[in-house]
């Protein structure tokens, strides 16, 4: 997986090996439970990890494969986009 990517999606994330572009969740040793907040870098705990094929990045408006992270006790989702090798937080609802 190319370093730029890991370190933007902070390790939860491997590219998937046979589907160029995608995502898998990292299945290794040291995979972390939590991500930084982006605003007061508080850890915020993963509750969930959903992929999807058909999404639209809020980053960079491409249509494509990526994955939403929910979180613990925080109403907000996170998209990681392969495609502009982001994590970008949006607003709970």
């Amino acid at each position: 997986m190319d370093s730029r990517l890991a370190d933007a999606l902070h390790g939860l994330f491997d590219s998937a090996p046979s589907l160029p572009g995608r995502l898998s969740r990292a299945a290794r040793a040291g995979t972390p439970q939590a991500l930084p907040d982006p605003q007061t870098g508080r850890p915020l705990q993963v509750a969930s990890i959903e992929h999807t094929d058909r999404s639209i990045c809020p980053s960079c408006a491409q249509l494509g494969s990526g994955a939403y992270v929910s979180f613990v006790s925080d109403l907000r989702l996170a998209f990681a986009c392969p495609s502009c090798r982001t994590l970008t937080f949006t607003a709970g609802t």
